[in-house]
């Protein structure tokens, strides 16, 4: 051993995926590395002979728009020969985000200390670090980081699409109660003294003073109520009191091939992009299942999970399922007699999700000029009522 070498533990991916353990000398982490690479392996934990695992808090707000960029530009700057520490220190000396400079500041420290890079990016990117731990470690380390890249970009444009869709709607919504809050009091209000005035008032325009009154006479008290019952709807989600029903009403009510497809698709993709970096299967269904956001849909799955454990096929443990879509459970036996299960299951749960996608869409473009008719009919009766009993009071005083 050269005088200026020490020794590093390590394992790594072999590229039949298979885990090898051993030691090696070099001078640096980095050098371990890159020697690890020139022999065919993909490193997960290199670590000084004699040093301890680095303890690091995950970095906080980190959000998974700048977690996708970061392993994206991570991949491409080690797929292109760049070894893993100078590519972290790259990425946090070029940007302009704190949570992104403290990711590479973190991970350097952790990894140079003999951390696992699977346990290492696990434990800092939140909620999807299980998943993307598992694609890193599951066989090529800059494939699996592309592919956890990909899936966090595709939940992103996912959820752009659907604030893209709904917000329209919502707005008009929004737009309409304002406009009604108004007309009643301050419109309405400005007309009381003619009605005063004028004796009996007609139908319409009384109605509108006794709403207005009853509005402004309880404005306070409504708004402590609507903030009250807000604070109980927050506990009781909290307690699980309302999103357990909640989720049972989305998954097995009238919309549950839409919220079924966006909930069981992602699912999907999770599942075959790891089946597809060669994770083992019940590895894959484990981390896919702990990335559903339905805690219900969850509790479901873990029923495929026990399946697969005893024997039973992938597909015919999905078919149990309620209310699992029927294309994922066919893809998946094609994907079991061709060989091609990761690919296939990936790619039924994309379609799922471009079809809920497709029906959220043609929902929110009738919806939106369903709202704009409707709610713009109630503002237009509203002020006819207002102008017709005007005109009344003023064919009464003339008369």
């Amino acid at each position: 051993m050269a005088e200026d070498e020490r020794l590093f533990h390590y394992v790594a991916v072999e590229p039949s995926g298979r885990r090898v353990r051993g030691s090696i000398t070099a001078r640096t982490d980095g050098g371990a590395f890159e020697r690890l690479k020139r022999d065919g392996l993909s490193p997960v934990r290199i670590r000084l002979a004699g040093s301890g695992p680095a303890k690091a808090r995950p970095v906080r707000g980190l959000s998974d728009r700048e977690a996708a960029e970061f392993l994206a530009d991570l991949a491409a700057l080690l797929g292109a020969g760049t070894d893993m520490r100078a590519a972290l220190d790259v990425l946090g000396a070029r940007t302009d985000r704190p949570s992104v400079r403290a990711l590479a500041r973190t991970l350097t420290n952790q990894i140079g200390g003999g951390q696992a890079l699977d346990d290492a990016f696990g434990g800092q990117l939140g909620k999807n670090g299980a998943l993307v731990a598992a694609l890193i470690s599951s066989g090529d380390m800059v494939a699996g980081m592309q592919r956890a890249a990909d899936m966090l970009q595709s939940r992103i444009r996912l959820r752009d699409q659907l604030i893209t869709v709904l917000s329209y709607p919502a707005f008009v919504f929004a737009s309409t109660l304002l406009a009604v809050a108004v007309i009643l009091l301050f419109v309405v209000p400005s007309l009381a003294p003619l009605v005063a005035e004028g004796g009996h008032a007609p139908a319409t325009l009384g109605f509108l003073i006794g709403a207005s009154n009853l509005l402004r006479a309880n404005l306070l008290s409504l708004g402590l109520l609507a903030m009250a019952l807000g604070a109980i709807l927050l506990s009781a989600d909290k307690l699980d009191f309302l999103s357990r029903p909640l989720e049972r009403l989305l998954l097995d009510g009238p919309a549950h091939r839409t919220v079924g497809g966006l909930v069981f698709g992602a699912f999907a993709i999770a599942l075959g992009n790891m089946l597809s970096a060669g994770a083992p299967m019940s590895e894959a269904l484990r981390l896919a299942i702990r990335s559903v956001q339905s805690r219900t849909a969850r509790e479901r799955l873990e029923a495929v999970a026990q399946a697969v454990r005893q024997g039973q096929t992938l597909s015919s443990a999905l078919h149990g399922v309620k209310p699992f879509p029927d294309t994922i459970v066919r893809l998946a036996a094609v994907g079991e007699i061709s060989g091609a299960l990761g690919p296939m299951v990936a790619r039924a749960g994309k379609i799922e999700e471009d079809a809920a996608i497709r029906r959220i869409e043609a929902a929110g473009r009738v919806l939106g000029p369903a709202l704009i008719v409707g709610l713009g009919g109630l503002i237009g009766l509203m002020m006819a009522g207002l102008l017709s009993g005007v005109s009344q009071l003023g064919q009464s005083a003339l008369q």
